[in-house]
């Protein structure tokens, strides 16, 4: 048994009051399974904490509307439109570097689940005052019906609301994480299973540590005007 699976569990994520990761009532009584995300728990706190320094980097103003949610739109359609607007004959560097320029800021912010089935359309990203939670998972289905609860919408907090939300995450997480290796420690698994119980000690101490330096400007920060040249330069292809 290693840290990561030691953490199986349900979550959701609360955004107002839509649950992110719920199961739509139908897609539930299908399978029969959970209601809730039933996974490995240390798996969300890493695309989080992967994704902080990122959701909290301001897009500016003038890029906003390629990363807001449109209800009247499918799910990513500046990416697509922009797609479109390359021959599908140029694969050049230049012409990919471009795509990448335009698009790869977006996709940081994404909440990654693409280890679930279905995966949800999540994305966090924020400007000088807020963050903001936006969804889209009209596509996605589960036996037929509606996968999550949540289906579109958004949601924003302040931004030091949202430091003290992945804050407050990581401080459950490590005491549960705590409680759980003293439950393995006391013999609280079958026999059967084999524990490195100073492997667990040991990962326990190093991911207890404070994460403040997630909350930092990113490793790379966002080059703003390359992007806006780089949508630009799309935008009149498409025309």
């Amino acid at each position: 048994m290693h840290w990561f699976g030691l953490t199986d569990g349900e979550y959701w994520i609360q955004a107002g009051e839509h649950r992110l990761f719920e199961f739509a009532n139908p897609a539930q009584a299908r399978s029969g399974g959970s209601r809730f995300c039933d996974y490995q728990v240390v798996r969300l706190y890493e695309d989080v904490i992967d994704l902080a320094p990122y959701a909290l980097e301001p897009v500016p103003e003038e890029l906003q509307q390629y990363i807001e949610i449109d209800e009247s739109k499918p799910w990513k359609h500046s990416w697509s439109k922009w797609c479109e607007a390359i021959d599908e004959h140029d694969v050049s560097e230049a012409t990919l570097d471009l795509l990448d320029n335009a698009g790869s800021w977006m996709g940081r912010r994404q909440l990654d689940s693409l280890y679930l089935t279905p995966s949800t359309n999540v994305i966090v990203w924020s400007d000088s005052e807020s963050v903001h939670f936006q969804w889209d998972n009209r596509d996605k289905l589960l036996n037929g019906c509606q996968a999550w609860s949540a289906q579109h919408g958004s949601w924003q907090l302040p931004r030091a609301s949202f430091v003290d939300e992945v804050r407050n995450f990581h401080d459950r997480l490590m005491e549960q994480m705590a409680q759980r290796i003293s439950q393995v420690a006391a013999g609280a698994l079958a026999t059967s299973v084999r524990v490195d119980l100073e492997g667990l000690r040991r990962e326990q101490a190093a991911r207890s540590q404070s994460i403040e330096r997630n909350f930092d400007q990113p490793t790379t920060p966002t080059d703003w005007p390359v992007v806006l040249a780089a949508i630009r330069s799309l935008e009149a292809r498409h025309g």
